[in-house]
């Protein structure tokens, strides 16, 4: 996975932590070892996002945010718990005025740069990322990408980074609520502060388990879900409940000790753990306890102190700004390489650093702490529903408009699709025809696919939710094509997404000849009931896909006059394993036709709607080769290797590449929507050079005695 960390609340000791809106609230004295903390925090997650091999680990900077978070909002409400609406409604406004707006203005004004500076195709992923960063969801929308193999290697979104704010203020609903409630029933019981202790640390307990549970089954969820990063701001939480009830301080060495114990842990974690790391699961809690070990230690000072670094002006600088410092850094990675056509080497990351440093204590000055209650300030809720209400409607605002310009490019080139694509099964020089010397085709002049419209160009049987089988399995999903009336025929498209992008073509051909087309896509599996040998099977997935794969291949041999397969290439998988596959169809009397994977990229880095966005002046700088975009085909090679008069393979490389160059653009139509699959569109224009495989491959089945 790749780890994004993102800040935490920070600055939160600097002003009155009380829930309630008058001058009785207990300040949290400044603690510059805490100011010092967040510093080595930020440090540690920019540090990570501009030198990732630098500091492999740096993205545990969130772990150490959530502590800090955690232990600082808690000692506030442990002093004057909530006592109903009115506390509860005082801290949430004060969490309003102390975060939006600076969030709000990083928010509005990546938009803006990305509508102003960016292509069109990158308007409304940015859009809705901007929106569920607003409204701090963002945690959620980034499970839900990270699960979707269509989107879970798509660029980077300069929002990306808003995951963790979403998390925090998510736990800034729920906390305040659990601390009310706890200390009601103290009041009722009489029990001195132990009914809330015991309902913070049931929590944490609970969502350290979910959080060690999901690291192995739902890494994705694991990272990013509130439930699974809960024990952290927990643990802050209970910490801050053990100092308030500390009577006596250890000794300065002691606590140095301490404090040494927790900065080894941390940056050991920064430098240990990697981006291979199953995380969070247990390796959270090195980064996690010494947060807490620093914060515990209380700023010693003696032999052992820190603070000739802790106190420096520098670092508490970098600490008073590390939320602003936060919230601008990851946009300025993500899109100013973009937007200046360069790579991002040493000199550009160290101007981008100082860029991010100017603009974070602009931000702090003039945005953060000029809109901040002050200590004692009374009546802060209309005052903080003026300003969620004004910065929400301008994010919303401009986010609606992007949406709705890319809505009106993606129209105008459905409504070029529709006009430019055959009604029959005639070639021509749209897509795949401007490859056949046939038709002495020219390229023509402007892109009948645009990127913004090719960006949702998929067949439904590759899109999750639709007609794909995707965990967690449920059951065999399946979708009908062509003639569903009264079909003469009846076709199972079967195999992995591989096989589901073919389906725009076999759904026309089925169109001409009166055939229906049955799809069983099963995502993650491979056409085998022995996943357990194919190298790119989760093993957790292993026993569904069998299972899976199983029945589609009873209904295939049940309900159907031909079977069309194909699968991803270079997968690793041997040859051998397909071959049961093939004989139990063609033992059955099932004939089968085999389509060799199509030519891709195959690389997750790289993505060719995104390449030809910026490149619409030349198309041809986002081509590839056939000998990087094709590679063993183990399906194809079993086919080959049983030689059955029932199993016909077909190879259409020369479709999608013309000689030795696979060109990003052909006739007009992006070949891909994303880094390995073909657009719908392209996938249609195929369908004239499939079609004679798919007649020889069912007079096979008539012919068989």
């Amino acid at each position: 996975m790749s780890h994004v960390a993102a800040t935490a609340t920070v600055g939160d000791g600097g002003e009155a932590p009380g829930v309630r809106p008058d001058h009785t609230a207990h300040p949290t004295h400044h603690r510059p070892d805490i100011q010092a903390l967040r510093a080595l925090a930020v440090t540690l997650v920019v540090t990570y996002h501009f030198w990732p091999g630098r500091v492999p680990g740096g993205f545990i900077g969130v772990d150490v945010f959530f502590v800090i978070s955690g232990f600082l909002i808690t000692s506030a409400l442990l002093r004057r718990p909530p006592e109903g609406l009115r506390d509860l409604g005082a801290f949430w406004a004060r969490r309003v005025l102390r975060l939006i707006p600076a969030a709000a203005l990083t928010i509005t004004v990546t938009l803006a740069v990305v509508w102003l500076l960016r292509p069109t195709a990158e308007w409304a992923p940015a859009a809705r990322h901007g929106l569920t960063s607003m409204f701090y969801v963002e945690n959620w929308r980034l499970v839900s990408d990270a699960t979707d193999y269509l989107r879970a290697h798509a660029t980077p979104s300069p929002f990306q980074h808003f995951w963790s704010l979403s998390i925090e203020e998510q736990f800034y609903v729920v906390w305040p609520v659990l601390v009310g409630l706890g200390a009601l029933v103290d009041r009722r019981l009489r029990r001195n502060g132990l009914a809330v202790v015991g309902l913070l640390a049931a929590v944490t307990v609970l969502s350290l388990a979910a959080s060690l549970s999901l690291s192995w089954s739902s890494p994705a969820e694991a990272y990013f879900a509130t439930p699974a990063r809960m024990w952290q701001l927990g643990t802050g939480g209970l910490l801050a409940w053990l100092v308030l009830r500390r009577r006596d301080r250890a000794p300065a060495t002691t606590r140095g000790i301490v404090a040494l114990a927790g900065l080894l842990a941390v940056l050991g974690s920064a430098l240990l753990i990697t981006g291979d790391t199953v995380y969070p699961g247990w390796a959270a809690l090195l980064p996690t306890l010494g947060a807490a070990l620093l914060i515990h230690a209380d700023d010693p000072d003696g032999p052992l102190s820190l603070r000739r670094i802790t106190h420096s002006r520098p670092v508490q600088l970098v600490g008073d700004c590390s939320y602003a410092i936060y919230l601008w850094h990851w946009p300025l990675v993500v899109l100013a390489p973009a937007v200046l056509g360069v790579r991002r080497g040493l000199a550009l990351s160290l101007a981008l650093i100082a860029l991010t440093l100017v603009v974070s204590w602009l931000s702090t000055r003039f945005v953060e702490n000029a809109l901040r209650p002050r200590p004692g300030t009374t009546y802060v809720g209309r005052r903080a529903l003026v300003v969620l209400t004004v910065c929400s409607v301008v994010v919303v605002g401009l986010a609606w408009a992007m949406l709705r310009s890319s809505e009106s490019a993606v129209q105008a080139s459905e409504s070029r699709v529709q006009d430019a694509l055959p009604t029959s099964l005639e070639p021509t020089c749209t897509g795949a025809g401007a490859l056949d010397p046939a038709l002495d085709c020219e390229e023509p002049d402007e892109l009948v696919t645009t990127p913004e419209f090719s960006r949702g160009d998929l067949p439904l049987s590759v899109i999750v939710g639709q007609c794909i089988s995707w965990p967690p399995f449920d059951e065999l999903v399946t979708c009908s094509v062509g003639d569903t009336t009264k079909p003469e025929r009846r076709i199972a498209l079967f195999g992995n997404s591989h096989a589901g992008h073919w389906e725009p073509a076999m759904n026309a051909i089925a169109a001409e000849h009166h055939w229906q087309v049955d799809t069983y896509v099963i995502g993650v599996c491979q056409p085998t009931t022995d996943n357990a040998a194919a190298p790119s099977v989760d093993p957790l997935q292993i026993e569904a896909c069998d299972e899976l794969v199983d029945g589609a291949i009873d209904r295939a041999i049940a309900d159907h006059d031909l079977v069309v397969m194909s699968t991803l290439d270079r997968d690793g998988t041997s040859p051998e394993v397909y071959e049961a596959t093939l004989r139990r169809l063609t033992d059955a009397g099932v004939p089968v036709l085999v389509i060799r994977d199509t030519p891709a990229p195959l690389d997750p880095d790289y993505d060719t709607v995104t390449c030809v966005s910026e490149h619409l002046d030349d198309t041809a700088a986002c081509d590839g080769t056939r000998q990087d975009y094709l590679g063993p085909d183990p399906l194809t090679e079993a086919a080959d290797a049983l030689d059955s008069d029932l199993i016909t393979t077909v190879d259409l490389a020369d479709h999608v590449c013309r000689d030795d160059v696979c060109p990003a653009v052909v006739g007009g139509v992006i070949v891909y929507a994303d880094y390995n699959h073909l657009s719908a569109t392209y996938s249609a224009t195929l369908a004239p050079y499939l079609e004679p495989a798919v007649l020889e491959a069912m007079r096979s089945g008539d012919a068989a005695p």
